[in-house]
């Protein structure tokens, strides 16, 4: 695979939860970084887990008030960090990219994430 191949390759992220976070007490205005790779400990939140599989965290201000926000956990939305319920039909596609994924063999308990199909340790 050449470089601009790797480059232009979908990466695909762990999925922390099949449905959303509810999350309280954010306050407009302040600025929060989203877990887009899945595998932060402090989720919906990065802690920095992402460094090396490719995948950035997603900056996300506040803008605007409200009690509660229904936050992305499955990672695969369309309007991050919001829950555009993506999960709903999520688990047999992710299922079914993992069994066909072509970096299978690499498969190991050591590694961390496969940004070709989302597969992680103990899944």
């Amino acid at each position: 695979m050449t470089t601009s191949e790797q480059t232009n390759k979908k990466l695909y992220p762990a999925v922390a939860m099949y449905g959303p976070y509810t999350v309280k007490n954010v306050k407009e205005g302040e600025q929060k970084l989203w877990c887009a790779c899945g595998l932060s400990k402090q989720q919906p939140w990065c802690d920095g887990s992402h460094k090396g599989t490719g995948i950035k965290p997603v900056k996300w201000t506040v803008n605007k008030a409200q009690r509660l926000y229904q936050i992305c956990a499955c990672k695969y939305t369309k309007d991050p960090p919001y829950c555009d319920a993506t999960h709903t039909n999520l688990p047999t596609e992710i299922l079914d990219r993992q069994e066909h994924c072509e970096d299978r063999a690499g498969h190991e308990p050591t590694k961390k994430l496969c940004t070709g199909c989302g597969w992680i340790p103990d899944f």
